[in-house]
């Protein structure tokens, strides 16, 4: 029995030995037992590093490299595979299929198959891209350099590829794609090396568009099933969209402000008034310096006469007008040619027109409701402003007819209000004269020659 434990002792320590020594010395094989002289020799074992680690040149983006040794290796030296490392990066999570876990699967199952990034094979489908687009095969062009894109991910080439994809298109009359690609590229790379070469492209494929729609306008939810030069809905809206993704991509760029003139006149032509002013303004406002400042300031006149809806309407775009014309007279003065003084001088003259026919229809509300207080404030107003228009002459006679009258009309039930105390602030208010008595005087005299209003008509 004693005999027996003793065996069986000896053959569990003999077992625990076994195991020890085996997960101590994991690198070794079936000939270790017998010796490490061959380990020395073995690529990529611990003792062929430790023996060749002190000699091994780093190479950057690369790894350690043995002189007479093939490839690259790791700082335990162990063999560094040829394809592309893969980045990780913070992805915004955008509805079940561009959630991050998702497209880390789906990044994991491309490597598993073949289609995953690999430098050498971005760099093939770059170059097979190239000689394809020197041979004006665009089409086949765009599919070389589409493999490129997915090979090398985050990389320079990644970069070139989509351009000369974009170009590809472009030259292949593809321009709905094309407008896509070139907008990827700025997106993720908003400092590309192509960026002005970009613009201009874009440039001219919103100018085809908006040419093709005034030659053959359509409606917005017209499809287009035929022709690949234009989206399928909507050319005049896309060619819109790509003049402001113009101005905000590039907003210095050489091109962003002929991008908002083009947007602007756009507009004009199309009738829509208030949108154009919107651009105009846009342009006056964000580019002193362009060359289309003279241009802006004139047809910005024009939206803001247009926009104007009547005498019972906001009078601000008369305002405005009247401002634009003082600044082409001041900043404009040496490029407006007679004709376009005269037409100016025409202009001021029918906004301060327009302006009196507005106040004399606010008095004369007021006048009918017998608010005579606030019809005479703008009976004055017009007659002060406008002295020599024919309004500014029924003003002063209005004025002078209600000048007696009360500036409240009488309630009904005053006796009953008047048992209850006056309000302090609407007391002290009462007290302020609404126009002096020199002022009433002189809205009812011919001003001198020479002190007319320098807005006035007629001087």
């Amino acid at each position: 029995m004693q005999r027996h434990s003793s065996f069986t002792l000896a053959i569990s320590c003999f077992a625990v030995f076994c195991l020890v020594g085996i997960q101590a010395c994991p690198a070794w094989g079936p000939t270790d037992w017998f010796g490490a002289s061959e380990e020395s020799t073995q690529v990529g074992t611990p003792a062929w590093w430790k023996k060749h680690k002190k000699t091994a040149v780093f190479v950057p983006g690369e790894g350690f490299q043995v002189e007479g040794v093939a490839g690259y290796f790791d700082d335990q030296g162990r063999p560094i595979q040829t394809s592309v490392a893969k980045v990780v990066k913070e992805k915004k999570n955008k509805g079940l299929l561009n959630d991050i876990h998702v497209v880390e699967q789906v990044d994991g199952i491309k490597s598993q198959f073949g289609m995953g990034a690999d430098a050498t094979l971005a760099q093939q489908s770059y170059s097979l891209g190239e000689d394809f687009f020197r041979r004006q095969e665009y089409s086949k062009a765009a599919k070389a350099f589409k493999e490129a894109i997915a090979r090398g991910p985050d990389t320079q080439i990644e970069q070139d590829a989509l351009f000369y994809q974009a170009e590809s298109n472009f030259f292949d009359k593809k321009y709905s794609k094309a407008i896509g690609l070139y907008d990827e590229l700025l997106d993720k790379y908003p400092n590309s090396l192509h960026l002005d070469k970009v613009i201009r492209r874009q440039f001219d494929i919103a100018r085809y568009w908006e040419q093709y729609h005034d030659y053959d306008p359509n409606w917005v939810t017209t499809p287009n099933f035929i022709d690949d030069t234009r989206p399928l809905f909507d050319t005049i809206g896309h060619a819109i969209k790509t003049y402001e993704n113009i101005r905000l991509k590039d907003p210095t760029g050489p091109l962003a402000d002929a991008a908002v003139m083009t947007t602007a006149n756009s507009y004009f032509l199309r009738g829509r008034f208030n949108d154009a002013d919107y651009q105009y303004k846009l342009l006056r406002e964000e580019y002193p310096q362009s060359k289309y400042q003279f241009e802006a300031h004139i047809l910005g006149l024009q939206c803001k006469l247009r926009i104007y809806q009547g005498p019972n309407y906001d009078g601000g775009p008369l305002e405005d007008a009247k401002k634009l014309v003082k600044q082409l007279k001041q900043q404009f003065a040496g490029e407006l040619s007679q004709e376009e003084r005269e037409r100016l001088a025409t202009i001021q003259a029918q906004l301060n027109e327009a302006l009196a026919e507005r106040d004399f229809a606010i008095a004369t509300y007021y006048d009918e409701t017998e608010h005579f207080g606030s019809a005479k404030f703008y009976y004055a107003k017009v007659a002060r402003d406008y002295p020599e228009s024919t309004l500014g002459t029924k003003s002063r006679e209005r004025y002078g007819e209600i000048a007696g009258e009360p500036d409240h009309p009488e309630t009904q039930v005053g006796w009953f209000l008047s048992l209850f105390p006056e309000n302090r602030e609407r007391k002290t208010l009462q007290q302020v004269p609404l126009l002096a008595p020199e002022s009433e005087i002189s809205i009812a005299t011919r001003p001198e020659a020479g002190l007319s209003d320098g807005n006035s008509i007629l001087r």
